[in-house]
């Protein structure tokens, strides 16, 4: 064996064709064949991929160098990026020690064209600038400072995954199409992001709507976010007015329904209405009637508020980035998840239907999938929230640490999805008048005790309160995890029960007196158990 100084590596280098041996800059197995081989950094290169440093084969026609992830190599400002598909580069990477810039063995086997010509984006080629320099994309207006591709003609200069972006596409946020253009003009007024809620800079591109009498405009960046985007392109796709049906039919003068979830019997309108006992609640949000106009049917005791009567049975929303459609089950032995505020609830949802991507999985519950932009809570802040897909914020009504919650631009609110779609006033047996949700964010003078768990509340975060009796509450101790699960089966041998008897009975699991609102209870032939939760039940953990 011999050894030899390379021009790409800075230690002499041993030649080998004495083993089978796997190279650092190409994948699979190890192979026969000559092997360069560094003893002092572990560097191993086959004869091949040596050649590839020895032919300076880099895009900016420099001769590359072999070096390992060591920091403070080039100094304090290191860069471990690779120049072109911005990843970190592995333990050993080529570099242009002229250019200043680096390559992992990825990008080295497969680099980017030199030209790229997109004739449906641009009129004009695109040539790639393989060095580092300062620049803001013409396509997405956000700045960067390598692997650029620039236009000559129009003096464009684009980052390297701009250079393929939609043209025409439909988002969760707007009801019209959007067209991307790398110039929006001036127009009148500031341009505001639809998704993000940030002013757009109206001298670079973005996708923008050309039906809308007032301007909207979306980022470029935020349009094609995989939240909002489906990821079909639409251009040369013919537009069709979608015929959406109705969720129910008028039969008669009287204004009497025929709802799709509750097709066997005829619905009326009742605006004082008053329900029998308090476990009648609504067949579509599993919340209770109390005064609010609603639905009855003229046969049974189904009922459904007369805006979850309304809903459509078809529409997008910013929770998901496909359109996704009502459906209610017809019997209530069913209970699941919602995607967004993770309680469990047999009320109606809306599904996603496609299954190439999300495989029929995604599923919401009606009171997730009606807030709308902007979001107003008047119980507890005074501003709009918007969905600006921030990340992660504490919410300040439970005080977790949420991904991308409802997020304010005024001040520095946040709110999760579960948060903005509690119940703002329910009953309990430990009191005898509605209880409101109350955020007084530490303001109460001495100490508050929940009178169901007889535990501290904290005054930083929501509680629920009796405004005549000054009660103050936990908001898990109020709702638990039934409270949007209709009373009766859920599922064979097993049923929701409202906790109102004499005597709570004792949880199975917890081994403590039930005190949540409602309970499950389990017969499995002469064995009777009781649960306060579905947390407690064993298959649910």
């Amino acid at each position: 064996m011999s050894k030899l100084m390379l021009p790409f590596h800075e230690h002499p280098m041993t030649i080998s064709n004495l083993y089978n041996h796997a190279c650092d800059f190409c994948p699979g197995r190890p192979k026969p064949g000559t092997i360069f081989f560094c003893e002092k950094c572990d560097l191993d290169l086959h004869k091949g991929c040596a050649g590839k440093f020895l032919n300076n084969s880099s895009r900016c026609n420099h001769s590359l160098k072999i070096f390992q992830g060591r920091f403070g190599q080039f100094g304090e400002d290191d860069d471990y990026q690779c120049h072109y598909c911005q990843q970190n580069v592995g333990f050993h990477f080529a570099r242009c020690t002229i250019c200043n810039i680096s390559i992992d063995e990825k990008c080295l086997r497969n680099p980017p064209p030199l030209t790229i010509f997109q004739p449906k984006h641009h009129k004009h080629s695109l040539f790639l600038l393989g060095r580092l320099v300062a620049f803001t994309c013409n396509a997405c207006g956000v700045e960067g400072d390598r692997n650029p591709y620039i236009c000559i003609e129009c003096n464009l200069m684009l980052h390297k995954e701009c250079t393929d972006l939609p043209r025409v596409i439909s988002i969760n946020r707007h009801e019209h199409r959007i067209s991307h253009t790398f110039h929006l003009g001036k127009g009148e007024g500031v341009w505001e992001c639809g998704v993000c809620r940030k002013t757009i800079d109206c001298v670079y591109g973005a996708f923008i709507c050309s039906r809308c009498p007032s301007s909207y405009a979306v980022h470029s960046r935020c349009a094609t976010r995989k939240e909002v985007w489906d990821g079909i392109e639409l251009e040369d796709v013919p537009e069709e007015d979608e015929e959406l049906e109705d969720p129910f039919k008028v039969i008669n003068e009287k204004g009497d329904i025929v709802h799709f979830s509750h097709e066997e019997h005829v619905l009326r309108l009742d605006v004082n209405y008053v329900h029998d006992n308090d476990t009648m609640c609504c067949g579509g949000c599993i919340l209770p009637i109390n005064d609010d106009p609603c639905y009855k049917c003229v046969e049974c005791d189904f009922c459904l508020h007369k805006g979850c009567a309304s809903l459509p049975r078809k529409k997008a929303h910013f929770l998901h980035n496909h359109k996704i459609s009502l459906r209610a089950h017809k019997d209530d032995v069913y209970v699941d998840k919602c995607g967004a505020c993770k309680t469990y609830s047999n009320g109606f949802k809306y599904e996603c239907h496609d299954k190439s991507s999300c495989r029929g999985n995604i599923k919401y519950d009606i009171r997730c999938s009606s807030i709308s932009e902007p979001f107003h809570h008047d119980d507890l802040h005074p501003h709009p929230l918007y969905w600006t897909l921030e990340e992660t914020k504490q919410c300040k009504a439970c005080g977790t640490e949420i991904l991308k919650p409802l997020s304010c631009l005024v001040c520095e609110y946040a709110l999760c999805i579960r948060c903005a779609t509690l119940p703002k006033k329910v009953k309990h047996r430990c009191d005898d008048h509605f209880l409101s949700l109350c955020h007084d964010a530490g303001n109460s003078s001495g100490d508050l005790w929940c009178d169901i768990c007889e535990t501290k509340t904290d005054p930083s975060v929501c509680y629920y309160t009796c405004d005549k009796c000054g009660v103050s509450l936990h908001i898990n101790c109020v709702l638990g995890d039934l409270y949007y699960t209709k009373v009766g089966l859920v599922y064979p041998g097993l049923e929701v029960l409202p906790n109102n008897g004499a005597t709570r009975p004792f949880c199975n699991s917890c081994k403590v007196r039930c005190k949540f609102s409602f309970l499950m209870k389990q017969t499995l032939g002469d064995l009777v158990r009781y649960f306060c939760s579905i947390r407690c039940i064993p298959r649910a953990r």
